[in-house]
């Protein structure tokens, strides 16, 4: 088993008195796919947040096992892009806003468009990019990192198929170079084609 990144031991998320995440606990590894599913409002955005650092759980152990702070990608279903710029500048964008530059920010963002399959759309305005396109480059905007935790929360949703494969493809190429990948979708295919384990939240528990 490849070695540990983060860990959970018995988280639970309460609101008001609702019990989102019952006793929820889950090792990531590096250089694994883990795809997460199951039913709109089982609380796998929530999950997600936990585990990323950005929410914090109403009791239960949230371990990072390797230094993590500023690498993790957290890529949210929604897009989040500058219209009027183009891929490659929004990529600039938020290399810059990471503290790339030069050499290293051209570099990382030419790797980045290669790896969404956008270099022959690198010149042109977001706004112009189909919905598969846009996810894309979301995707990639995530990545300027250089993560060691690689967070997707339903990053094909209204994809086209040429798009899809993309990124499940930029998937398997972060996970064969080490970093540990948790994946949210409801598409099946998708998280089976990637993903070496698969778990269902369902009624606040991992099955």
């Amino acid at each position: 088993m490849n070695e540990t990144v983060l860990s959970l031991d018995s988280i639970v998320m309460e609101r008001g008195r609702e019990r989102v995440l019952d006793g929820v606990s889950l090792d990531l590894h590096a250089g694994e796919a883990l795809g997460l599913v199951g039913p709109n409002g089982a609380g796998k955005s929530t999950l997600i947040g936990i585990i990323a650092g950005v929410i914090k759980p109403t009791s239960g152990t949230r371990r990072e096992h390797v230094p993590l702070s500023g690498a993790i990608a957290y890529v949210p279903q929604e897009v989040s892009l500058y219209p009027e710029l183009t891929g490659r500048q929004n990529l600039e964008f938020f290399a810059e806003a990471y503290g790339l530059s030069g050499k290293s920010k051209k570099a990382r963002v030419d790797y980045l468009l290669r790896l969404a399959g956008l270099e022959a759309k690198a010149n042109k305005r977001a706004e112009t990019y189909s919905g598969g396109m846009k996810r894309r480059l979301n995707m990639a905007a995530g990545l300027v990192i250089n993560p060691k935790l690689l967070l997707l929360d339903e990053p094909t949703v209204g994809a086209d198929a040429e798009s899809v494969r993309a990124m499940l493809s930029a998937v398997s190429r972060l996970r064969e170079g080490g970093a540990a990948v948790v994946l949210i979708s409801h598409i099946g295919e998708d998280v089976s084609s990637v993903c070496g384990r698969v778990l269902t939240l369902e009624g606040g528990r991992l099955k």
